[in-house]
């Protein structure tokens, strides 16, 4: 069994190396033309080149556009300086066409012009979202809201609303889809699904579309360059195990808007669709317009939610320090205030250690378990908070002591009179039901030879149940922790 999770451990690290941006391919919706950035002479061109603009690639190859009277000279010089920013341009064949800043060349993408009937009411759909949510209640109205525009504006079959957790693994928190669809919503994915790579262009991208997963990948043409880094690109193609990951879930066409917020990547819109189906550039603009609406007020409802929570923070711990501060000795102090620190954290079990001397309380572990957790905390663990809703990841305890300690808050703060000073919360195992789009764990292929990580067959609902895990720590419940760990220092 080791053997095996190392080995898939091994593959999970390669498939997270893949190097999705020098792919040296693009998607067959559009075709591109790279530029050498100082001189401007083609350096890549994709070899459908001549199914848009009527030119072989090999015609271009070592020329300049301006020579080919492509574009105008000013195109280039109107771009702007800063990787990743974009011009449009018009080209003579109704044509669209994208100038993109790459990193140390030009990229120059080209789609068929799709003009729609009528112009797309940005503002009929942007003024919903135009508010903050002031509760869950309008939170999830909010989610729908932006869906429901997603899938008009789209036409895609199931759009859906999806949240990263900190371990990078995810839930579907939302969802508008058409009849017979389906659904996944409240179902998790793991993190293994959106690797950091990918991660990583999602927080760089405005948007990421693949219009028919089973279209032939279109390559780049050089005489001797290295493959352009496509990390800005729209064109560029799919990871075959992506591929295969959207053909497992019976999706033909994928589209995805990441939200950020505060920089970071807190989660993305998809959409999925039975057949292929390509959008048109208005319609993915006003869409990544939509989402960044959605983003203030998602980001405005997060900072006033976190208001109200850091000022009941504050009431819990001056709560608690004002009962440990009618004591001068501390383990008195703790002793007799033992409840109200158990709920401060809605812990079952309590425990403080000083030197050599314990305080135990509430159902928590014995003196030999606290000797053997608290041994590991002050020699073995770095971090001066430190939390778990898995303890026997880090320690080796008997099964009936792990039952009422499955999950474990830990602090420790330097007292000049007393040296180190640990305080302990546990929480006791409740056995959890967490909904998975199939099963998690990714199977291991062999292919003539090779072997490699390969995307779960089915999408079907698949529960797993974890008997020796707490409630997890919420980052309310960190925060109090470390609120009480810088109080405690003016105390001891």
């Amino acid at each position: 069994m080791n053997d095996e999770n190392a080995l898939l451990k091994k593959l999970t690290q390669e498939c997270e190396a893949e190097q999705l941006h020098l792919s040296g391919a693009i998607q067959s919706f559009g075709a591109m033309l790279c530029l050498e950035e100082q001189s401007g002479l083609v350096t890549h061109a994709s070899a459908n080149l001549a199914e848009f603009i009527g030119i072989a690639p090999g015609d271009l190859l070592g020329r300049s556009l301006a020579e080919c009277n492509l574009l105008p000279p000013s195109a280039l010089e109107n771009l702007p300086v800063n990787p990743g920013q974009t011009l449009s341009v018009s080209l003579h064949n109704h044509m669209d066409a994208l100038l993109i800043r790459g990193n140390n060349c030009l990229l120059l993408e080209i789609e068929r012009c799709t003009i729609t009937p009528l112009p797309i009411p940005l503002h009929h759909y942007q003024r919903p979202l135009m508010y903050a949510p002031r509760d869950s209640n309008e939170l999830i109205e909010y989610h729908h809201v932006l869906l429901q525009a997603f899938r008009e504006l789209t036409g895609y079959e199931r759009c859906m609303a999806y949240q990263f957790h900190e371990d990078w693994s995810g839930k579907v928190i939302a969802e508008v889809t058409a009849s017979g669809m389906g659904s996944y919503l409240g179902m998790h994915f793991p993190a293994s699904d959106i690797p950091a790579i990918a991660r990583n262009l999602y927080l760089i991208n405005p948007a990421r579309m693949i219009p028919d997963a089973s279209a032939p990948v279109i390559p780049l043409l050089s005489h001797n360059a290295e493959p352009p880094d496509l990390t800005w690109s729209n064109l560029r193609s799919v990871s075959p195990v992506h591929l295969q990951y959207l053909q497992n879930m019976g999706v033909c066409a994928s589209f995805s808007v990441p939200i950020r917020i505060g920089g970071t990547l807190w989660g993305m819109v998809a959409c999925h669709n039975q057949t292929p189906l390509t959008l048109s550039s208005d319609q993915r603009d006003t869409c990544v317009a939509l989402c960044n609406a959605y983003a203030l007020g998602l980001s405005s409802h997060i900072a006033s939610r976190r208001l109200q929570m850091l000022d009941s923070l504050d009431r819990r711990v001056d709560k608690i320090m004002e009962a440990l501060s009618k004591h001068t000795d501390p383990l008195d102090g703790i002793e007799s205030n033992s409840r109200v620190l158990m709920e401060a954290l809605a812990a079952q079990g309590f425990a403080m250690a000083v030197k050599d001397n314990v305080v135990i309380a509430g159902n928590g572990p014995d003196l030999d378990g606290i000797a053997e957790i608290d041994n590991w905390f002050l020699n073995g663990c770095r971090e001066l908070l430190y939390s778990t809703d898995h303890l026997s990841e880090v320690t080796e305890l008997p099964a009936e002591l792990l039952a009422s300690v499955s999950g474990m808050m830990a602090i420790k703060a330097r007292s000049p009179r007393s040296g180190w000073v640990r305080f302990y919360w546990f929480r006791p195992a409740e056995p959890q039901e967490i909904t998975w789009a199939g099963n998690p764990n990714k199977p291991i292929t062999e292919n003539a030879g090779a072997i490699a990580l390969s995307p779960r067959r089915s999408f079907e609902r698949w529960v797993e149940t974890r008997m020796d895990y707490s409630r997890a720590w919420s980052g309310e419940d960190k925060l109090v922790a470390s609120k009480f760990r810088s109080s405690l220092l003016r105390w001891l």
